[in-house]
């Protein structure tokens, strides 16, 4: 028996807004930078309302680089087997966030050099404790019987690529059972990545199936939101299309038992049925 569990979806509508929610106070602090602008823009004092706009834009910039810091991370966290972030854009946003601290206390504030200085840098210490830093190194886990960290990774994240494909287009297709069939294959396909996650020797037996079936269906589901966007399906399309989700769905299901049992990848035929169906789309 493989050791994974059965996949359980998270919420991922609850993990954007957690995400979205964090380093709101970023944000929301440099707003009396902006009243300050505004204020010296209305007692017509130019050069001082240009300096305090410019210092609030490097308060933006350093709240939106963090934003997406943010979001790497936790897209990190989530997965038992992913790549540190290449740029530490937490770290990058504290840097910008301290020196555009540091010069509204010099230029803004009437701060002495040193006192600015000394400011900046307990803004960056205290946006490391509030926040943290960045994931450095990545997170591999037990990797054996032929399959390497990066392969295993690297076919994730490609299989990850295809099930956002697929998402898009369902949000493009308008049509109830088309869109909750979709729904649930990019659910299923999901469910198969954690289980490679959890067991990354089950790579060798879904690679085929990952690649033909993902592949596949974000080929056809793009190609069909864009013909339904333009109002010219056909019943005959239609048809064809509703047959390989069926058969999408329902492969996806073996496989997913197949995965959870250990057993042999024996969908191959099942696989070739499928590419046939796919030229007809």
């Amino acid at each position: 028996m493989s050791k994974a569990k059965r996949y359980e979806p998270e919420n991922p509508i609850l993990n954007t807004v957690k995400t979205g929610i964090k380093g709101t106070l970023l944000f929301l602090m440099p707003l009396p930078v902006l009243l300050a602008a505004i204020i010296h823009l209305v007692k017509g004092h130019i050069f001082s309302s240009l300096t305090a706009g410019a210092l609030f834009t490097g308060f933006m910039v350093a709240a939106i680089v963090a934003r997406h810091g943010f979001k790497l991370e936790s897209k990190f966290k989530q997965k038992k087997l992913a790549k540190a972030p290449g740029t530490p854009f937490k770290s990058v946003a504290a840097v910008i966030l301290a020196v555009t601290t540091g010069l509204t206390a010099f230029l803004l504030a009437d701060y002495k050099l040193f006192a600015s200085i000394l400011i900046g840098f307990v803004t960056m210490l205290g946006f490391y404790l509030a926040y943290g830093l960045d994931p450095r190194h990545d997170k591999t886990g037990n990797i054996s019987l032929g399959v390497t960290a990066d392969e295993v990774i690297e076919a994730l994240e490609a299989a990850e690529i295809k099930i956002d494909i697929i998402e898009k287009a369902r949000k493009n297709i308008h049509n109830i059972e088309f869109n909750q069939h979709l729904k649930r294959i990019v659910e299923k396909a999901r469910g198969i990545l954690t289980l490679i996650e959890e067991d990354p020797k089950d790579l060798g037996r879904a690679r085929k199936f990952l690649k033909v079936y993902l592949d596949g269906t974000a080929r056809v589901a793009e190609s069909y939101a864009k013909t339904h966007k333009r109002a010219a399906t056909t019943e005959v399309l239609d048809t064809n299309f509703q047959e390989v989700l069926d058969s999408i769905e329902s492969t996806f299901d073996e496989q997913h038992q197949k995965l959870l049992e250990n057993d042999q990848f024996d969908l191959d035929v099942k696989i070739e049925v499928l590419k046939t169906q796919l030229k007809q789309i």
